[in-house]
């Protein structure tokens, strides 16, 4: 899976840059969501000389090399980061086929964590109204104790949800 940001993915970002956060190193640029972030850990486990918590800002994308952030960050269940390669870096061949959207959804049921659901999907509330999803990813909760409903946010690991 790439978490690679997507045209639209990038438009959403630009237009909703309070809820963003974005580290750059002049190669690649990470974007954070906090409200899309289900702590699955696999960033600060992954590259903790980059993703570290425990300090401000967080993410030191100078503290590694890109081609590792983005491998890492290609790693985030819930594309709560993204990565954008600058273009002055990139030297490859165009893609000739271009990607299409998945005719089907995928539901992953992470263990003491949430839902995945991925691909081609349509959430809708108790009215039968359409739930706003800003991109091809969404983390369902499963504890019953987000304050995201019916997102994810991480409460699982704070009440010690348990399969």
């Amino acid at each position: 899976m790439s978490n690679k940001v997507t045209k639209s993915e990038l438009a959403i970002i630009k237009e909703n840059k309070e809820g963003v956060k974005e580290y750059s190193n002049g190669e690649v640029t990470v974007f954070w969501q906090s409200e899309l972030c289900i702590h699955s850990a696999n960033c600060l486990i992954g590259l903790p000389s980059v993703f570290n918590s425990k300090k401000r800002p967080w993410i030191n994308v100078h503290a590694s090399e890109s081609k590792e952030i983005m491998k890492i960050v290609d790693t985030c269940p819930s594309r709560a980061l993204t990565y954008l390669k600058s273009t002055k870096f990139i030297i490859s061949k165009p893609r000739k086929t271009v990607k299409k959207k998945s005719k089907f959804a995928r539901v992953q049921i992470l263990q003491n964590g949430p839902v995945l659901i991925t691909g081609n999907f349509i959430i809708r509330n108790q009215k039968k109204k359409k739930i706003k999803i800003s991109n091809e990813v969404a983390a369902i909760c499963r504890c019953g104790g987000s304050r995201k409903k019916p997102f994810c946010d991480g409460s699982h690991q704070t009440i010690g949800f348990q399969d």
